[in-house]
């Protein structure tokens, strides 16, 4: 799978613990990570979105 670095370094970052976005976090620059399934996403009541990594994102983190 091809992955832009900014994605790959994302990955990477959330192979240690998942992530809250800060507000002003452009959701659009890990999109596609969602849609194929390596980044899962929770929203939290306070507006902000967590993100998880999933088994395929660990897979492709360390590919």
């Amino acid at each position: 799978m091809d992955l832009t670095d900014l994605e790959r370094d994302f990955l990477r970052k959330l192979l240690g613990e998942s992530w809250v976005s800060p507000p002003t976090f452009d959701h659009e620059i890990v999109a596609r990570l969602v849609e194929l399934g390596l980044v899962e996403t929770e929203p939290l009541p306070s507006g902000d979105i967590e993100y998880r990594i999933t088994d395929a994102g660990r897979a492709a983190a360390t590919a």
